[in-house]
């Protein structure tokens, strides 16, 4: 909490400004957890250009928005950690026994070619029982 002033301030890649600069939503995007949910902190993203996406604190949490409502499940968040989890089923990516980084680095792109592939399979066959849904 005290220190993300600094962290933000030693970004090692400078993002380019956005395109429209009254458009808070195409500026560089900051998403952070529960930790964060402080005034101070929110000011200092804000300050540096950041549109912040912090979760409010547990305590502070209003009830949940009805389904199909764009703030029941906020799009800008959990996506690495989803992309991590998916990654996380290949163990031998897990534990890295890979010695060398261009033998590890072809595993995980193998596995990330792996998992494009079950993605559009899935999404393929869902989409087949759905035409066979509206056509019988």
């Amino acid at each position: 909490m005290k220190k993300l002033g600094d962290l933000l301030d030693a970004q090692p890649v400078p993002c380019s400004p956005p395109p429209d600069p009254t458009d808070p939503a195409a500026g560089p995007q900051l998403c952070l957890d529960r930790g964060y949910d402080y005034p101070a902190c929110r000011e200092a993203a804000i300050g540096r250009g950041y549109t912040p996406h912090i979760p409010p604190k547990r305590s502070a949490e209003p009830p949940l928005p009805p389904p199909g409502h764009p703030d029941r499940h906020p799009p800008r968040r959990w996506v690495v950690e989803v992309c991590h989890s998916w990654f996380n089923r290949f163990r031998r990516l897990l534990l890295r026994w890979e010695k060398k980084a261009a033998n590890y680095l072809a595993l995980v792109q193998l596995a990330a070619l792996l998992i494009v592939y079950r993605k559009l399979r899935h999404a393929r066959a869902v989409r087949a029982d759905i035409q066979l849904c509206l056509l019988g």
